[in-house]
């Protein structure tokens, strides 16, 4: 079994390659984009270490660059040849797996996790490490799974949506499933832009901010209505 820790540093090291380089204005630029589609977050604030790892995730296996590469298979192809070759075979099988969803926590049991992806429909089966102890069942996650040997791992971005708005963010997922006429990826998204201004505001109320008649998701549908984009 592949430990999720070391996979981690393997990411490190590609988020590091980028803050060094002379193209380290990439990495500034989609900073400002992950702060425009998923909410504003700055150094101080409580939830910016769960926004920056998100952020890194995001950036190295979903951004795609002017030459139609994500970050991370730029990172292969530079740094390649001074990696060994476990190194490169590590990277590849990144590059192949990978899954971004919203997952709920089904059931917490021994050492594992079973997650629902309540997206794309699927289940999976993830050990429980230390980090994630204090999950319980109903938990609903943004999260991305890695797994290149075959154990899918939850990867170091988490973000753990308050357990009282559980009812109203699945029903936004299904007006949202209706409006798209199947799954709505871009609904994670506007679901971390909800949670900023659940985190930010001093008497939050679940309905103003994860409601289907909060003001971000009859955003959300109006784009979808007349064509903008949706952040």
């Amino acid at each position: 079994m592949q430990d999720p820790h070391a996979l981690w540093t393997f990411l490190d090291q590609a988020v590091e390659h980028f803050s060094t380089t002379p193209d380290a204005e990439l990495l500034v630029r989609a900073q400002a984009e992950f702060r425009q589609r998923t909410g504003e977050y700055e150094p101080g604030q409580r939830w910016y270490e769960e926004r920056i790892r998100l952020f890194h995730d995001w950036f190295l296996l979903d951004r795609l660059l002017p030459d139609g590469r994500v970050p991370l298979a730029r990172f292969l192809a530079e740094r390649g040849p001074s990696l060994s070759d476990a190194q490169r075979a590590v990277y590849r099988d990144l590059l192949r797996a990978g899954h971004r969803s919203l997952f709920e926590v089904d059931r917490s049991r021994g050492l594992s996790l079973r997650l629902l992806d309540r997206i794309g429909g699927a289940s999976f089966e993830v050990p429980l490490e230390t980090g994630l102890a204090s999950l319980v069942t109903y938990d609903l996650l943004d999260a991305r799974l890695i797994g290149p040997t075959g154990t899918p791992f939850l990867a170091r971005g988490l973000l753990v949506h308050p357990r009282r708005a559980h009812d109203a963010i699945l029903e936004v997922l299904e007006r949202a499933r209706e409006l798209c006429d199947g799954p709505c990826w871009e609904m994670l998204d506007i679901l971390a832009r909800m949670k900023v201004a659940y985190d930010r505001a001093d008497n939050p109320r679940v309905p103003a901010t994860y409601g289907p008649e909060s003001y971000l998701f009859r955003e959300f549908a109006r784009s979808l209505g007349d064509g903008r984009p949706t952040v």
